[in-house]
């Protein structure tokens, strides 16, 4: 079962293009996925039977990447389904003598825990008790952002075995009776985290008046129709014909690639947790508002529609901004856009968040402001700890300052009124037909007694 389900994954991977990217350093897909805090294609190979012990050129582990780099939840995982503890790499350092060498004490903990070794000694006689002090640089270096969105999209494809043999399709979705679901359907869609505290927790918090909130796996088709319809149908006020602010073939462009069935499964559900907030009615629940979390504080979930699923560490390195414009090559593509400097773009140790929208029926009831405090009460782990308050669900929790997204300006009053703090230089943007992006502004909103202690 898991060699087949590897060799179905490795299949869709997009072999020629992944090979000369890993050719120089002769890693495995999965060392590669964990060296750049991909976690769901990390953990798709580790779920369909990749070799956990493998080693690359310099003779590091995808334990050992994970403890170099700091990928705490990825190290967690590794641990969890047996990964070798105490391998060394070519100069004689293990796991747990470089997580304490880079500062990763979380790793460093649970390496200890598992049992790992403290006796051994590198090659220049670096040990566990005087491991030195070498935080680790970020890895620098151009990074194919095409190759990895198609690695992304072939992941999302192979990991959820609820939607094999099933077609999800790229269709305007504008049914409202898609946002109702059978409740045994959202129960069985809500995700469930291995290194969960409270693993033996219900996967989902009830809240008051019979509203529910999780995080759930956006694949399963009904799931992913019913998002996609509270998407397009909110989508739709912003036509110019209809009172908006964006041309009608830009929102049916969008509705039809981005936020369609399909896209809502296979580009938004892999980098990022996607909360939904229901009310159970009977055997049926309807959903009234969803949003996108991203997974890291380092996510940035789109930099134009021709990068997505980016690293805000890496983005220089990542996307060329010296592309030249196909239509007026004497200039460059991203002339075209207006953008804050890029290392101001995002506020440090804040969550990215995406797809952020209440059912137009349930507009006007603070339901915004409800899901946002809900998420920051039950799935904030700084605030648990300030409050004393313990997990209640067995889902991921979320370690960020907050919350903060790209605005459009006509929708910035209403963000305003949900909390948000909203800031960034304005621009005066050329016409809409000319291509160029209009002004956005960059917004955020702080969890409720969240502690800003939590490492940006």
């Amino acid at each position: 079962m898991s060699l087949e389900k590897l060799h179905d994954v490795l299949e869709k991977l997009p072999r020629d293009g992944l090979e000369l990217r890993l050719t120089e350093r002769h890693e495995t897909p999965l060392i590669w996925a964990v060296s750049e805090g991909y976690h769901d294609i990390a953990v798709t190979l580790i779920e369909a039977g990749a070799d956990l012990d493998a080693r690359n050129v310099d003779g590091n582990t995808p334990l050992i990447r994970a403890a170099c780099e700091g990928r705490t939840e990825l190290a967690s995982v590794l641990v969890k389904v047996g990964a070798k503890l105490d391998l060394q790499n070519e100069d004689g350092y293990s796991a747990l003598i470089l997580a304490k060498r880079r500062g990763h004490l979380e790793i460093v903990d649970l390496l200890l825990a598992a049992g790992a070794d403290r006796t051994l000694v590198t090659d220049l006689g670096t040990t566990y008790d005087d491991p030195g002090h070498s935080p680790k640089v970020a890895l620098r270096g151009r990074r194919d952002a095409r190759l990895e969105e198609k690695i992304v999209d072939a992941v999302a494809r192979s990991r959820d075995g609820r939607v094999a043999g099933r077609t999800l399709e790229k269709y305007v979705n504008l049914e409202e009776a898609d946002r109702f679901v059978p409740t045994s359907v959202l129960r069985a869609a809500y995700v469930r985290y291995a290194g969960s505290s409270a693993p033996t927790l219900p996967n989902h918090v009830l809240l008051e008046d019979d509203l529910e909130l999780g995080i759930v796996s956006s694949a399963v088709p009904e799931l992913a129709r019913a998002i996609s319809s509270l998407l397009c149908r909110s989508l739709e006020d912003a036509r110019a014909d209809r009172g908006g602010h964006l041309p009608v073939e830009v929102v049916r462009r969008v509705q039809l690639e981005i936020i369609s069935p399909h896209g809502v499964a296979h580009l938004w559900g892999v980098t990022g947790h996607r909360f939904v907030l229901s009310r159970r009615a009977g055997d049926r629940s309807e959903l009234l508002a969803t949003i996108l979390v991203g997974r890291s504080k380092d996510t940035l979930f789109f930099f134009t529609g021709r990068y997505n699923n980016l690293r805000h560490s890496t983005i220089a390195e990542t996307v060329d901004f010296e592309e030249p414009d196909r239509d007026d090559p004497s200039h460059r593509w991203f002339d075209r856009f207006w953008f804050p400097d890029v290392t101001r773009l995002k506020p440090r140790g804040y969550h990215h968040i995406a797809n952020f929208v209440v059912a137009k029926e349930q507009r006007g009831q603070k339901i915004s402001r409800l899901l946002l405090d809900a998420i920051t009460a039950h799935y904030a782990r700084e605030h648990l700890l300030a409050a004393g308050r313990p997990v209640a669900h067995s889902q991921h929790l979320l370690c960020g300052r907050g919350f903060w997204q790209i605005g459009d300006p006509p929708w910035l009053p209403r963000m305003e009124s949900s909390d948000f703090i909203c800031a960034g230089a304005r621009r005066a943007s050329s016409s809409s037909t000319t291509g160029r992006r209009s002004p956005r502004c960059s917004t955020r909103r702080a969890c409720p007694s969240t502690t800003s202690r939590t490492t940006p």
